[in-house]
């Protein structure tokens, strides 16, 4: 007996360890498939997300243009004598040209054309800048020349009036100077090549075109702009007429901008259908002379750097810069 319920208790205790670990393995394998569940469910919901991202992407993709693409695409017109000398033309034309070459601009008039414009241009993201405004060196005769001089200094003026109380270091440090024409009684600043190497930032390649009379006279102020990160500057050696430089500026840009010729191109097409000066005879320069041979749209995307040669320093005292301006009326400077 004693053996026989050993026996039953052994075979009771059994019966309850396999019955209970049965419904240990169903409770584990629902556990299991709860689980699964739940992953898929995850799954599921990360995919979903994923796909929603990728189609707001896409749509971004086709109706919001890259901020750098547009950044890249502005132009400006500093138009310094608007208010002394206006030509809404031009205006109008140099609008019209980039933005058939899908270019904006952007135009500084008068008052708006000062210091504080001129230290900022570099970081401004423009690929090209026409500077219609006085330009002049503390000479009041220039030689005609085929190319760039090593002497004086050309200067940009702003449109903001003379006042000896503001930029006081700049003016100690002759960065910037008084400048008026002869026979004009306003006194305006104007920048020098030093101003332009302690501008903020660098340019992108930026073609700068110098409008006025003898941008290109001597080289100093084009190897600062080329220094700054310039591409291209083009200008006149000598005088012009301020009819006459409107009338071919605009014209060298349709052959750059809009029919891709290049620049040396450019400045032969220009002369043949407007001329030269009919005062002056002044040329239109490319500097460096080099590079005259590449497009504008070349010039954009230019990889090479030039080592200036010559130093950048002034040597001149801080002048009233007077601009000759007897001999024609109608003279930009």
């Amino acid at each position: 007996m004693r053996d026989g319920a050993i026996i039953n208790l052994r075979c009771s205790c059994e019966r309850m360890y396999y019955q209970d670990s049965a419904a240990g393995n169903v409770a584990h394998s629902k556990t299991q498939r709860k689980k699964r569940r739940v992953r898929r469910r995850v799954t599921e919901i990360a995919f979903l997300v994923l796909m929603m991202g990728l189609v707001v992407f896409a749509v971004q993709g086709l109706f919001v243009k890259p901020r750098t693409d547009s950044a890249s695409r502005k132009v400006a017109l500093i138009d310094q004598l608007s208010a002394s000398y206006p030509n809404p033309s031009f205006k109008d034309e140099f609008i019209r040209i980039f933005k058939d070459a899908g270019f904006s601009s952007d135009i500084y008039s008068s008052a708006e054309v000062n210091i504080d414009l001129y230290r900022n241009l570099p970081s401004m993201g423009y690929r090209a800048i026409v500077f219609r405004v006085h330009q002049s060196t503390p000479v009041e005769y220039l030689l005609p020349n085929d190319r760039p001089i090593t002497g004086p200094p050309v200067y940009l003026f702003t449109g903001e009036p003379y006042d000896e109380h503001k930029y006081v270091v700049e003016q100690l440090s002759d960065l910037v100077v008084p400048a008026r024409e002869i026979n004009g009684s306003k006194v305006y600043f104007a920048i020098g090549p030093q101003f332009v190497q302690s501008m903020s930032g660098k340019f992108q390649n930026t073609v700068i075109i110098l409008a006025g009379c003898s941008g290109l006279y001597s080289a100093d102020l084009a190897d600062s702009f080329i220094v700054k990160g310039a591409s291209v500057v083009i200008g006149w050696q000598r005088f012009v007429q301020m009819d006459y430089t409107d009338k071919a500026i605009i014209r060298l840009l349709k052959a750059l901008v809009l029919e891709r010729t290049t620049i040396y191109r450019g400045t032969v097409v220009m002369t043949s259908d407007v001329g030269l000066d009919p005062s002056y005879k002044s040329n239109l320069l490319c500097y460096p002379d080099e590079r005259s041979r590449l497009t504008f749209f070349d010039a954009l995307e230019l990889k090479e750097e030039v080592v200036v040669g010559q130093q950048l320093n002034m040597c001149f005292p801080n002048p009233v810069i007077r601009i000759p301006t007897g001999l024609t009326k109608k003279m930009l400077d």
